[in-house]
């Protein structure tokens, strides 16, 4: 929209507030697009800053990531025991009734 936006169809979505930018193609300027960039840099930060601040924790916790030697010897073996294990421990969650178990069925297929 920043950059296509016709001042007719800008002024018919904000009946009443003429003067209002619009796009960068159609002679309004460039302040739609800045705002547009502004607004990107601003979701970007935004996120960046909650899921840095979330990611550091997990790593200061010693959650991000397994050890080395369960990554080289592979999730079935170490947390389940083998591949039969596996599939059978998601068999017994799923004859149980709690739909927490069901979701964590559905999960292990993803």
């Amino acid at each position: 929209m920043a950059v296509f936006a016709k001042e007719e169809y800008v002024n018919q979505v904000y009946p009443g507030r003429l003067g209002r930018p619009y796009g960068l193609f159609m002679g309004g300027g460039g302040r739609l697009l800045a705002a547009h960039v502004i607004q990107i840099l601003v979701i970007t930060g935004w996120v960046s800053a909650l899921m840095g601040s979330l990611f550091y924790i997990l790593h200061c916790m010693g959650l991000f990531r397994i050890s080395k030697e369960d990554e080289m010897t592979g999730m079935d073996w170490t947390r389940h025991g083998d591949g039969e294990a596996a599939a059978a421990n998601v068999k017994r969650q799923s004859q149980s009734p709690n739909p927490l178990n069901l979701l964590r069925q559905r999960m292990a297929y993803l």
